[in-house]
């Protein structure tokens, strides 16, 4: 049975195991330095985003989380000063890491604003080409006194056409611009009658027969041909302010644009009547016969003629609202003249209808539109014309900028 109360026996530490194990304990709380120092840069970051704290306060701070005892200050001096250098470099990694973001986005709302500048400020051309098809035109001419009604149909008026242009173009830069148009037509219509209405007889007043206040009929032996030619150019040169969108083929659902014209319209008109009698040249009025010498002056005086050109001064409007991104509604109105170049002198157009975009460059439009003119020189013989269309409007419109 052995004693209880034996003192322990103690071995002699040997020189071998000390030299082996005192590297293994010495790299220990270096390990653990490194892993500290690591980890410390990542949790000093979140606090100097949240509470710009200064990096020496934070290393002060973090010592509570130490796992070395109070033993180890020398260590820990040293540590500091690594762990304050470690926290300053992550912080400037921090603040360069968040900065581009910051960056990167008023980079893009910059880089929106100067697109939508750089498109603002360029050019753009629109080219509408247009046909207008009234079904009805009205018209009155005077001629040296001598006034003439016509309503002629869609049909007589195309075939009577001999040429026709009608075009728009309009260059806008910014929100200003110029726009160009112009409406020309020649006409040319021949008819042959027996008889006319004092009234409605252009050379009543050649014959010398004083005019009673009944109606009377001037008959003519044979036929007499009535060849009217008549030409018409209307050129509008206007000024242009946008208000509002950009006018394209495409436009954002629910925007709009404005457009004011104000500027000038040019019109030259000539009316040319020749009458040429056939066969026998007696002329009789209510069965009474006119004299020889009158017959020969009413031959002599077939052709009556009358041509001007004036300016009138011109304002308008173009409104267009985009119903979605492929349909457009739009009214359009302009006036002229005032009365300003003659007795009377007003021209005018009111349109209004709907137009489809074709791609991003082209649109088509179906309008109701209505256009008149009436001008009289005034004086005694007062001569002029006026003429009144309305109708539908087809129209196409490409966008080149």
């Amino acid at each position: 049975m052995q004693d209880v109360n034996r003192a322990p026996t103690v071995r002699p530490i040997s020189i071998f195991l000390v030299a082996r194990y005192l590297p293994l304990a010495l790299l220990t709380p270096l390990s653990a330095l490194c892993v500290e120092a690591v980890a410390q840069p990542q949790n000093e970051s979140i606090e100097i985003q949240v509470n710009n704290t200064r990096p020496g306060v934070l290393v002060k701070q973090n010592k509570h989380y130490n796992p070395f005892s109070e033993s180890n200050s020398a260590h820990h001096s040293d540590e500091q000063l690594l762990e304050a250098e470690i926290s300053e470099e992550g912080a400037s990694e921090t603040i360069e890491v968040m900065e581009p973001l910051v960056l990167s986005q008023s980079n893009d709302s910059a880089s929106e604003s100067e697109d939508d500048q750089e498109e603002e400020d360029s050019w753009r051309v629109y080219l509408d080409l247009y046909a207008f098809l009234p079904p009805i035109t009205k018209s009155t001419s005077t001629i040296e006194g001598n006034t003439t009604k016509v309503d002629l149909p869609l049909s007589d008026v195309i075939k009577s056409i001999d040429e026709a242009l009608t075009l728009k173009a309009q260059f806008e830069y910014g929100r200003v611009g110029v726009l160009a148009a112009i409406n020309y037509a020649t006409l040319s219509a021949s008819t042959s009658k027996s008889s006319f209405l004092e009234t409605q007889n252009p050379l009543k007043n050649k014959l010398g027969i004083t005019s009673p206040l009944r109606t009377r009929t001037i008959r003519i032996q044979g036929d007499l041909d009535v060849d009217v030619d008549a030409n018409q150019t209307i050129f509008d040169l206007a000024m242009r302010y946008r208000a509002g969108a950009i006018q394209k083929p495409r436009m954002k659902k629910g925007s709009t644009s404005f457009l004011g014209l104000v500027g000038a319209r040019f019109i030259d008109a000539n009316l040319s009547t020749d009458f040429n009698i056939k066969t026998k040249t007696d002329v009789t009025v209510e069965g009474v016969k006119v004299s020889k010498s009158n017959s020969r002056e009413l031959e002599r005086s077939s052709n009556a003629s009358w041509g001007n050109t004036w300016v009138q001064p011109m304002v308008g409007m173009f409104g267009t609202y985009a119903i979605s991104e492929d349909w457009q509604a739009f009214a359009y109105l302009d006036a002229g003249g005032f009365g300003l170049s003659g007795s009377q002198d007003l021209s005018g157009t009111a349109q209004a209808g709907i137009a489809y975009a074709l791609g991003n460059s082209a649109q088509v439009s179906l309008s109701y539109k209505y256009f008149g003119i009436a001008y009289f020189e005034g004086g005694s013989e007062n001569n002029g014309y006026s003429s009144y269309q309305s109708g539908v409007n087809l129209g196409l419109r490409w966008l080149f900028d």
